[in-house]
């Protein structure tokens, strides 16, 4: 990818303002970004990110950013902001001739701050709590009806139904001992979690974890990564955000660990400012939420560990994409029972 020619990409896109007057997107630099596991993302030049979005993503998510980030920053929530096309349209797509640059393309603003892969103190959590609450309050009242949305992204019963399927298909898979082991405490924790709670459908961000958002010091200052936003209920939203910034360790540790002085920090933040308009119901099912998340978090894993896929894996650490899925697998697992600890606590 670095030896790609990105003219024909950048060319249609016209003239940017880098910081010293508008000169043609083409001779801007482009760097790659590592540490997203889907998109193709560049910075371009000081003040752009360029990005090909992943298949599994449609290009008309764009429209639903272009739509929604105007009502987020206006509301003080800073997010990236679409760059139009000269025609108006949110998105450049690639076929024939330039087959290695097939796809869609977008360019968005980029954001100051730092990127962090794990909260360094409660303020960092009551800060990002807060941010969210306003993510979710300036969206609220919106009829926004979305373009595209990932269907049955959290629908935890299918996730549970696609590990049994996997276990009971690939017998003879290299890693299947060792994913039926974890995969019965699994199905065991989640037939014990009980029903689902109804809750109202609210627009929500879909993937909060760390490293999307952006910080400054203690303060955030940016919320990254729109392609996820939806309809759905903020357990959920809360369940997947807290996991993640309540996990000392990272995703494929074998020792993970929830911290409760995270957690409280966190929530502090959120009911803050949402407070006055979340009903009893939500707010007593995000504790549940973190513990319903992390099952479907290590489900999703292990089936994905018999499946040989995931969007991203690491070379360096595992002999193979199976492997690397078993290892998130078991620190999912491990953070739902350190979860189930402190469960009368959240």
């Amino acid at each position: 990818m670095k030896h790609l020619d990105l003219a024909p990409v950048l060319q249609p896109f016209g003239p940017l303002d880098d910081g010293h007057g508008p000169q043609p997107a083409e001779t801007l630099p482009v760097a790659r970004l590592s540490g997203g596991l889907i998109n193709d993302t560049f910075a371009l030049g000081q003040h752009f990110i360029l990005q090909r979005l992943h298949t599994i993503f449609r290009p008309e998510v764009n429209l639903d950013i272009a739509a929604l980030t105007p009502v987020l920053a206006a509301a003080g929530v800073p997010v990236p902001t679409i760059v139009r096309l000269p025609s108006g349209q949110p998105w450049l797509e690639l076929a024939e001739p330039h087959a290695a640059l097939a796809g869609a393309w977008r360019i968005l603003t980029r954001l100051p701050g730092e990127t962090l892969h794990r909260l360094e103190n409660p303020a960092q959590a009551e800060a990002a709590g807060q941010m969210v609450a306003r993510f979710h309050t300036a969206l609220r009242d919106l009829p926004h009806s979305f373009h595209f949305a990932r269907a049955g992204a959290h629908d935890t019963d299918a996730h549970f139904r696609t590990l049994a399927h996997a276990l009971a298909s690939q017998p003879e898979h290299r890693l299947h001992a060792q994913v039926h082991e974890i995969g019965v405490e699994l199905l065991q924790r989640w037939r014990a979690w009980g029903p689902i709670p109804q809750l109202p459908q609210r627009i929500i961000h879909g993937d909060l974890k760390v490293s999307n958002l952006l910080f400054s010091g203690d303060s955030v200052v940016g919320v990254l990564d729109l392609d996820t936003m939806a309809r759905s209920s903020l357990d959920i939203e809360l369940g997947d955000a807290l996991r993640s910034w309540c996990n000392t360790a990272t995703e494929d540790d074998p020792a993970p660990h929830f911290d409760l002085t995270t957690y409280q920090a966190a929530r502090r933040g959120y009911l803050a400012v949402a407070g006055a308009w979340l009903t009893a119901a939500e707010q007593g099912a995000i504790g549940r939420g973190v513990e319903r998340i992390c099952l479907e978090l290590a489900a999703r894993f292990a089936a994905d560990a018999l499946n040989e896929r995931y969007f991203g894996w690491n070379l360096d650490k595992f002999p193979a994409r199976g492997e690397h899925n078993l290892a998130r697998a078991r620190n999912q697992l491990g953070l739902a029972r350190d979860v189930a600890l402190v469960r009368a606590q959240l």
